[in-house]
């Protein structure tokens, strides 16, 4: 049973620089050959921040296992982004991930993470939600 005096834990932030070439990689491996991607300003395809969470050094494992989660025992549920303003190639952004919920439904736990990320200038961006369940 998870410990629901988790909620609220804040972890360290993490930062990554949006590259053009980490794009063309994530664009080839979704199979979006959309022409804006190849512009001088792209925008980024709307679950390009998973790339910033796995390449910027978050490390969601490790933070389940602080809750004595085992991985194999965990479900990706859903995941959800809200753009608060435009992110840009060369950009990099800094983001602080936080347990904002954690509750029970039959015999399954739910972990919600938020991350909430600013820009270089400080200015906040995005908003990184993602639920996970952990089956026993």
């Amino acid at each position: 049973m998870l410990d629901p005096s988790h909620k609220g834990r804040v972890y360290p932030p993490f930062s990554y620089t949006i590259e053009r070439n980490k794009l063309r990689e994530f664009v080839l491996a979704i199979d979006d050959d959309d022409p804006a991607y190849q512009t001088d300003d792209p925008p980024l395809p709307p679950t390009f921040p998973t790339v910033f969470t796995f390449w910027g050094g978050m490390n969601p494992e490790a933070y389940l296992r602080e809750l004595g989660v085992d991985f194999v025992n965990v479900l990706h549920s859903e995941q959800e982004y809200e753009y608060l303003a435009p992110i840009h190639i060369g950009d990099t952004v800094t983001g602080q991930t936080r347990i904002a919920d954690i509750y029970a439904r039959g015999e399954l736990e739910f972990i919600e993470l938020l991350t909430e990320y600013t820009n270089q200038h400080g200015t906040p961006v995005l908003r990184d939600r993602a639920t996970i369940i952990v089956r026993h």
